[in-house]
């Protein structure tokens, strides 16, 4: 157990609080799925978004990413629309068929995988060997886990994409980043344990015992670190000194 998440006292009575029992023992038990594989498919990228109801777009420059801003309302902006995106990721865009008949008024209480949250979505993989995959969300940070839609997992929107994006793209994704447990006040770092936090600033989590899960998603979350500091204060300047830090992950 410890080997998924990080020790704390509350673990048992969050996972009741949330009724999550089902999908946590969903999680512990997939560890032990040895079967569990990808689907194989002759069928292209496009085609099999077209068969999930998407159009789907590559972005080749900073103006083809720019088309998609359209999209999003105020203050829901991805990241990725402030520029040099494609310097660390590979970036695509999947918008909706009908994205123009789901309206945000129409969604009062945000949820990530609601029809308004899947309808205009970022695919991107970073660049190098091993190609992290991300699937950003049209609510952006207005809901919990935006950069994680379909619970970063392809096969989430189609079987077969996967293999459709590896075939056609030259791509190793690291299906490793998929996160298929969710738990409110929780956070995926990349020592692939959960950390459990009290409150989130700029994408900073901060955490019980003085433990904190730093995601910056701006470099597409090329980094996470969980950091060990004796107290709260003076946390900007801490960040712009040398920090005493245990890597979870370094790429």
């Amino acid at each position: 157990m410890l080997s998924h998440f990080a020790p704390n006292h509350y673990l048992y009575q969050d996972i009741i609080d949330n009724n999550q029992i089902h999908e946590f023992k969903n999680y512990i038990y997939s560890f032990y799925d040895v079967e569990k594989k990808e689907v194989i498919t002759s069928k292209s990228v496009k085609e099999l978004m077209d068969d999930a109801g998407y159009e789907i777009y590559e972005c080749h420059t900073e103006e083809d990413i720019q088309k998609f801003k359209k999209y999003y309302k105020s203050g829901e902006e991805l990241c990725t629309f402030q520029g040099g995106r494609l310097d660390t990721c590979y970036v695509f865009f999947a918008v909706k068929k009908n994205v123009d008949e789901i309206r945000r008024e129409h969604f009062k209480n945000p949820r990530r995988q609601d029809e308004y949250g899947t309808s205009v979505i970022s695919i991107q993989f970073s660049r190098g060997s091993i190609n992290t995959l991300s699937i950003k969300n049209r609510y952006n940070h207005t809901v919990g886990h935006p950069d994680a839609t379909f619970s970063n997992n392809l096969e989430n929107i189609i079987p077969g994409l996967t293999d459709a994006f590896e075939r056609e793209y030259h791509l190793n994704i690291n299906q490793t980043e998929s996160q298929d447990f969710e738990l409110e006040n929780y956070v995926l770092a990349n020592d692939r344990r959960y950390y459990r936090y009290n409150y989130e600033i700029n994408n900073i989590y901060y955490c019980p015992n003085l433990e904190y899960a730093l995601m910056d998603f701006l470099s597409y979350c090329e980094e996470v670190e969980i950091l060990d500091v004796p107290q709260l204060e003076n946390l900007e300047h801490l960040f712009k000194k040398n920090k005493k830090l245990v890597k979870t992950k370094s790429k």
